[in-house]
């Protein structure tokens, strides 16, 4: 589900109220909740107040949501100012991309704001919560940056049991209150294109809920079924839009083709009616700035629902092992650029981003253009073995999850109505 930057309640008349809020002030319904009064603090979903909440906790909660407005521009260049205007008309090009990725100083920080003002206006003031259960990391591929690859000889593998992965499902659904879950493993061919309809059908049998599936490159068959089995969405990166780097990082694949073929299978996905999360991973060795946003115009270019994109981190076991890690300031700047290129999306704070700045990557990935955050449920006797990176980030946020999820009915119908055309 959702979090909304809270509200303090201003006006009410009958059961409705006016809220005000960070982004200004809008009219709620507040049929859900007794007494309450001006001067409340309300977290609402779309126009349904949900939870009444304390002064103090709206606080902590503006502190981590709410972006640094910057409105002095005096000391940007006539060239940055000219193309934060083209953004206005989401008409970036290349070279002006390739400007925002370099921007330093008070135009980074001008680039952020702008950003997280753009996300405000599009999004509202809604932060996304999803859970994501990694349920195998087995891997048919090779792939040199990732340490699932096959030949990495230092992984404890593991397989979850189809009733495991239902079990946490319906649990992260039932009992904790998420709505959106992300089932991922490795390209782990055990799991069958049957096993993996059964595995979506029992979850929707007992919980309401938006299910992405991220398992590879499946034949265009097997995601028809998913689809049909009641899959919405589909996690599936390109990774880089650059042929050339790509096939240096895929030297064997499940399905033949490189690139274009990824790039052809997440056009026939999309076609099929799923909600598609997909982006680069920043910082790969030999990645340049002009690589980079060559990413950031295919993600629009694929019309994707989620620009889901995460600095390289490089891990034992693999050819690049020995390579430097993405960078955190240029992975901030790439969300903010495509933030004003696809001011519609939904953009995570990536598990990879948090890992390499735990403390602060959170906060500051929201205050620049990102509006959504990934949650590991995955049992912990398996957690620590999914090792795509070492020193996984796999905190969750008790608070977040108190304040955003809401297990009534009328939260699935709040998500049904924003995603009715995937559901």
């Amino acid at each position: 589900m959702c979090l909304t930057i809270p509200g303090k309640v201003i006006e009410i008349k009958d059961q409705n109220a006016l809220l005000k809020t960070s982004s200004g002030v809008r009219q709620i319904n507040i049929g859900l909740i007794s007494r309450v009064k001006v001067g409340d603090w309300l977290l609402a979903s779309i126009d349904l107040a949900v939870k009444k909440i304390k002064a103090k906790d709206a606080e902590e909660i503006l502190e981590l949501l709410s972006g640094k407005k910057i409105t002095d521009t005096n000391n940007v260049s006539f060239k940055f100012r000219e193309i934060l205007k083209n953004a206005q008309i989401g008409d970036l090009t290349k070279e002006e991309i390739i400007y925002l990725l370099k921007t330093e100083g008070q135009e980074k920080e001008v680039l952020f704001s702008e950003a997280d003002a753009v996300c405000k206006e599009n999004l509202k003031d809604f932060i996304c919560l999803h859970a994501i259960v990694e349920f195998s990391n087995y891997c048919a591929n090779n792939c040199f940056y990732c340490g699932l690859r096959s030949e990495n000889k230092t992984v404890v593998r593991y397989r979850m049991s189809i009733s495991e992965i239902v079990k946490v499902a319906n649990e992260a659904v039932n009992k904790i209150g998420y709505k959106m879950i992300v089932l991922q493993s490795g390209a782990d061919m055990q799991y069958t294109d049957e096993m993996l309809v059964e595995i979506i059908k029992k979850i929707k049998a007992k919980s309401r809920c938006f299910i992405f599936m991220s398992v590879g490159e499946r034949s265009v068959q097997c995601y028809k079924k998913m689809k049909k089995a009641g899959a919405n969405g589909v996690l599936f990166r390109f990774e880089t839009s650059n042929p050339k780097l790509y096939n240096i990082l895929h030297p064997k694949n499940t399905l033949k083709g490189g690139l274009q073929n990824r790039l052809a299978l997440l056009r026939e996905i999309k076609k099929m009616g799923y909600y598609i999360s997909s982006g680069p991973i920043i910082g790969l060795p030999g990645q340049t700035l002009e690589d980079l946003a060559d990413d950031i115009l295919m993600m629009k270019k694929l019309s994707v629902g989620m620009a889901s994109m995460g600095p390289f981190i490089p891990c034992d076991g693999t050819p690049l092992a020995g390579e430097s890690h993405g960078d955190v300031e240029l992975s901030l700047k790439t969300i903010a650029a495509s933030r004003l290129l696809i001011p519609k999306a939904r953009i995570p704070v990536t598990t990879a981003l948090e890992t390499l700045d735990p403390q602060n990557a959170r906060k500051r990935g929201l205050q620049s253009g990102a509006n959504s955050l990934m949650f590991n449920l995955t049992p912990a006797k398996y957690r620590s073995k999914y090792k795509i990176y070492p020193n996984k980030f796999h905190g969750r946020d008790k608070d977040l999850e108190d304040f955003a999820l809401y297990k009534g009915k009328e939260s699935w119908e709040m998500l049904t109505r924003e995603f009715k055309k995937y559901i």
